[in-house]
């Protein structure tokens, strides 16, 4: 059998020297130890320059043991050197260093031929015969096998050597394949936990310890004199624990996967994507030191989420997401870029912009939202508030048959706050229930007022989530009813999908009350939300409101012309109403006419106005 093996050994050799003369040029030894998806491999199992560890020298302590040689290794193969994970026999400084380069490797050999390569007597073997470690070790036989992951990479090998000529019997060699196969078995358990330690479980993307390690590497490349050349860019999901709560966690993280892979398909090829936590992803990469590209390259990883809508069971679900950027230079580290982006992410998320950057300073938006909450405590009851008034129009006739009441706020410290601002600062301190009741309480005494003057209008009211979280919001808008004199079915409460899809117990038990009571509900942003159709059939829903996005664009051949199509052919055979929101101009009021959509809303007509500013409009195509 060892004659055997060392013929298998010579005839190698022959037929690499017979596949030279046909022409064909087999990879050189040197070119598949520098190949660099093996040394990619090598350096991902993290193993490199690191402490003798008891795990792997028991290997080498046993083949010492079993085979009667001296010295055995696990010898990992580096581009220009081999590094000895674990030794058993050497001494001196070779056995503090433990390493050699590779012109003292034999095992250099067996990683390239991915083949055991087994030696009696180095100086008669034409593969090593010049070979420094004959020389300088007193390297004389030899037996290495190589340790091949299951990708098929030769990381290194597991070897005996002796001083002196051997005869290697077929046992020893079993030996070693067996101890060589218990080494290969702990590499890829290894390689498997440190893939568990820098990927993310679900998605397959890198984690936020490979992201910062991504960006350490670029910033320490980067020239000093270059500036934010590095760049991180946060997307994180709105409200995507909902979708969570509607669907379960099973259909949460498709959803999540499905973002990653559109993720990875959308940035270049040199940038690294990766989830840094739950619902927030980050992309990593250079050249990111022109701002206005960067900005599109955002908006632009943004649509990839948003543009899109998932499909869950049968149902088509929107997510849309906030961005957040941050650039760095040489001296800064790949975490503080990455909390910088996270940041801004969270800024847009709270300023609900789209885009954000790491432009304005932490402790300054802090500070703001603190000033924020500080003044709209109590601006009810002080008078800074009042209520805008924007018509729902016939788009045939243009005639006002109804109106949305808006709340507004000038505040003596702040000036004119947006409604986009201060909205989600009630909603988090809880002042928007205190100001959506005073909101409905305007908004019935001014309808109140117009159908006194013989115009038969409804009026809109929007609702938040924690408005349907009072206990008796039925008895409120009963009684606010009854003070005014007003017929319940002139009053139509406004829902965004988020609410229904967050609904609990209590929310959907108000919303039936207050339904019953006449009072109409309405699902604004129709079409943006998480499983629009899907409520349509789950709640009383007596009207829907088409998102702006969808009238923005509209035109004779986009694909919103069908989106459309089918909202109002839907709410037709459901006996729905629909309002189509943001008109802005007569070509998209024509097209909706054209459509069958019979009531709109928008700037075209008049925008939000006191009601002081307001004319109520029998009918007027102008």
């Amino acid at each position: 059998m060892l004659k055997n093996r060392r013929m298998l050994a010579r005839k190698d050799q022959t037929e690499i020297g017979e596949d030279r003369l046909a022409g064909r040029q087999p990879a050189a030894p040197h070119e598949v130890v520098l190949d660099g998806a093996r040394l990619a491999a090598l350096r991902d199992l993290g193993l490199l320059d690191t402490e003798a560890e008891q795990d792997f020298d028991r290997y080498t302590r046993l083949a010492t043991e079993l085979l009667g040689v001296p010295v055995s290794l696990v010898s990992l193969v580096d581009a220009d050197r081999q590094f000895f994970k674990s030794q058993c026999g050497l001494a001196g400084e070779l056995a503090d260093v433990r390493q050699t380069p590779l012109s003292h490797s034999f095992c250099r050999h067996a990683v390239a031929s991915g083949q055991p390569l087994i030696i009696a007597d180095a100086r008669e073997h034409p593969l090593v015969a010049d070979n420094l470690a004959i020389r300088d070790l007193g390297v004389i036989a030899y037996a290495g096998m190589p340790l091949v992951l299951s990708d098929g990479h030769a990381v290194g090998a597991f070897c005996a050597i002796d001083g002196v000529p051997r005869d290697w019997s077929e046992r020893e060699l079993r030996i070693l394949g067996d101890l060589a196969a218990g080494v290969i078995a702990h590499l890829e358990l290894r390689r498997a936990l440190a893939e568990q330690c820098l990927h993310d479980r679900l998605t397959g993307l890198a984690n936020r310890a490979l992201l910062s390690a991504q960006a350490d590497q670029l910033l320490h490349a980067a020239a000093p004199e270059e500036s934010e050349t590095v760049g991180a860019i946060c997307i994180g999901l709105d409200d995507f624990r909902l979708v969570n709560d509607a669907y379960g966690a099973a259909a949460a993280d498709s959803v999540l996967e499905e973002v990653g892979a559109r993720l990875r398909a959308a940035v270049r090829g040199r940038d690294l994507v990766g989830r840094l936590s739950g619902d927030v992803f980050a992309v990593v990469g250079g050249d990111m030191g022109d701002e206005a590209a960067v900005m599109r390259f955002a908006a632009r990883l943004r649509d990839t989420v948003s543009r899109i809508a998932f499909e869950i069971d049968g149902q088509l679900v929107g997510v849309t997401a906030r961005v957040g950027l941050a650039g760095a230079r040489r001296g800064t580290s790949g975490t503080d870029l990455l909390s910088a982006a996270d940041a801004a992410m969270c800024r847009a998320k709270s300023s609900s912009a789209a885009v954000r950057t790491t432009g304005e300073d932490t402790g300054d938006v802090a500070a703001a939202q603190l000033r924020l909450r500080a003044a709209l405590h109590g601006a009810v009851t002080r008078g800074e508030m009042h209520v805008a008034y924007q018509p729902i129009v016939d788009l045939e006739s243009g005639a006002h048959v109804g109106f949305e009441a808006l709340a507004r706020w000038t505040s003596p410290q702040l000036g004119v706050v947006s409604p986009i601002v201060f909205i989600p600062a009630a909603e988090r301190t809880g002042d928007i229930v205190r100001i959506g009741e005073w909101v409905l309480r305007c908004a019935c005494a001014q309808l109140a007022h117009w159908r006194r003057d013989g115009a038969e209008l409804s009026m809109s009211v929007n609702v938040s989530p924690l408005q349907l979280e009072v206990p008796d919001l039925a008895k409120v808008v009963a009684a606010t009813l009854a003070d005014y004199g007003l017929p319940a079915r002139a009053l139509v409460l406004e829902l965004t999908e988020g609410v229904l899809i967050g609904a609990g117990a209590l929310q959907v038990r108000n919303l039936q009350s207050v339904r019953e009571l006449g009072v109409r509900i309405s699902l604004d942003d129709f079409g943006t939300g998480y499983s629009a159709l899907g409520y349509l059939k789950r709640f009383p829903i007596d009207q829907v409101k088409i998102d702006r996005s969808f009238v923005e664009t509209l035109q004779a051949d986009c694909r919103d012309v069908a989106f459309v199509k089918v909202i109002l052919g839907l709410a037709e055979s459901l006996g729905l109403e629909v309002v189509a929101e943001g008109i802005e101009n007569p070509r998209q009021r024509r097209l909706l006419e054209q459509l069958g959509c019979r009531l709109g809303q928008g700037h075209l007509f008049s925008p939000p106005r006191p009601p002081a500013e307001v004319v109520v409009a029998s009918g007027s195509r102008e």
